[in-house]
């Protein structure tokens, strides 16, 4: 099999079909509505989470078996029924309309794998391992949560916020990038960290 291809994707808007509403499905939303996708559930049941949704917008749930119709316009489809059967169904109406599709936990059936991600505010770290081991994928995912911790959500925001002063001030751009790597650094994090604790303990300490 050739290498994956590592991408974050912007999915706001781009209709996004999860087929399944049981347990299965409910784990696959979280990071789609996050991330502002237009969601179509299709199943003849559902999870009590999943008409708690449709009821107040989040997403839209049609009632019914598969077809094939339901793709009409989809960027990407989640098989998300249990049933390798139906799953197989909408594998091939997603190939045959070019439509990309993850059927869950069957790597056969998947254009593209959900990965374990570490996020911290706008920080993501995605892991992968092409299907072939998801629990160690959540191993990995849990050592990164201990090292990056939530001080990262602020840092981010303040290196942000020193890029943009910099572009704003059209800093000589090879001076600019020797500076934001000279600040992305590990000791300059620390010693955040450090000012930042100061602030929020007022200065006072033992």
């Amino acid at each position: 099999m050739a290498a994956l291809f590592p991408m974050f994707m912007k999915l706001d808007g781009c209709k996004c079909v999860v087929v399944g509403a049981g347990l299965i499905a409910t784990q696959k939303l979280d990071g789609l509505l996050d991330s502002g996708a237009d969601v179509l559930i299709v199943a003849p049941k559902s999870a009590r989470e999943i008409c708690e949704l449709a009821a107040a917008g989040r997403v839209t749930w049609v009632q019914a078996e598969f077809d094939a119709a339901h793709l009409s316009g989809a960027f990407m489809v989640i098989a998300a029924t249990g049933n390798p059967a139906v799953n197989e169904q909408v594998y091939r109406a997603a190939r045959e309309r070019a439509v990309l599709c993850n059927s869950v936990d069957e790597p056969e059936r998947c254009d593209f794998y959900y990965p374990a991600v570490v996020k911290r505010g706008d920080l993501q770290i995605a892991i992968s391992t092409a299907g072939k081991s998801p629990a160690l994928a959540q191993r990995i995912r849990k050592e990164l949560e201990e090292q990056f911790d939530a001080s990262y959500i602020s840092w981010l925001n303040w290196l942000g916020s020193v890029r943009e002063l910099f572009f704003q001030r059209q800093v000589e751009p090879e001076l600019r990038k020797q500076a934001l790597h000279r600040i992305s650094g590990r000791g300059v994090f620390e010693r955040y960290k450090i000012s930042r604790d100061k602030r929020n303990t007022g200065g006072l300490h033992g």
